[in-house]
């Protein structure tokens, strides 16, 4: 139930990208892609405030796991130069200090944007730059009390936590009249803030490499 959760939640989030996009989306102009990959995040500086307590700060290391619980993806519908596009993130912090029985951002740390396409002349790849926002669901122990659920707007403990941004570059790989492949890198910076039941938030930069496989439609050959 959790995960069938936190894949619903995903693809609302999706269509509601899709739905502040100020173009018309006509048939004829449609791509759409679905990606599976992992992440690798740098070593960024945690810091977690509670109440009454004085503030943990540490720089963690995280791991992605990309096939545990919810797997790590993205989905991607665009419009000529534009895209609405989800990644379903993942951080497991590998280092925790002793109030820390266990932190982690699965259900996940997304990123949902807004790109444009940008291509360059007798190049087969495409840049994409991308600003957006982060949908985060933390989960975890620290101090001995559970840091969630927390009720939010979008509900089922997901929060508008920051924003992020993204580079990516990636060829379209055509394998039939409208299918494709995408194999792709992408670099995304983020920022978020958490909050944790019984007061606190958790502060949660990243800074990640990402590489993807995606399957492609586009509805004009």
């Amino acid at each position: 139930m959790r995960r069938s959760k936190a894949y619903r939640y995903s693809f609302l989030l999706f269509l509601l990208l899709l739905a502040s996009s100020k173009h018309t989306l006509y048939a004829q102009e449609l791509t759409a892609e679905v990606f599976a990959g992992t992440a690798w995040s740098l070593p960024m500086r945690l810091r977690i405030e509670q109440p009454g307590e004085a503030p943990i700060q540490f720089t963690a290391r995280y791991r992605t796991r990309p096939w545990r619980g919810a797997p790590y993806y993205a989905y991607r519908m665009g419009y000529r130069q534009w895209s609405a596009e989800l990644v379903h993130h993942k951080l497991y912090l590998q280092n925790p200090p002793p109030e820390i029985e266990h932190f982690e951002v699965s259900h996940g740390y997304n990123l949902a944007m807004i790109n444009r396409d940008f291509s360059v002349a007798s190049s087969p790849a495409i840049f994409k730059i991308g600003l957006g926002m982060v949908i985060a669901h933390p989960e975890g122990r620290i101090r001995g009390k559970a840091i969630n659920p927390v009720r939010s707007l979008l509900g089922g403990g997901y929060h508008i936590s920051g924003v992020c941004l993204q580079a990516a570059v990636g060829p379209r790989l055509k394998i039939g009249e409208h299918w494709f492949v995408r194999p792709e890198a992408k670099i995304t910076a983020a920022w978020a803030q958490m909050p944790l039941a019984g007061g606190g938030v958790a502060k949660v930069p990243n800074l990640a490499l990402h590489t993807l496989l995606g399957l492609g439609y586009r509805s004009r050959p």
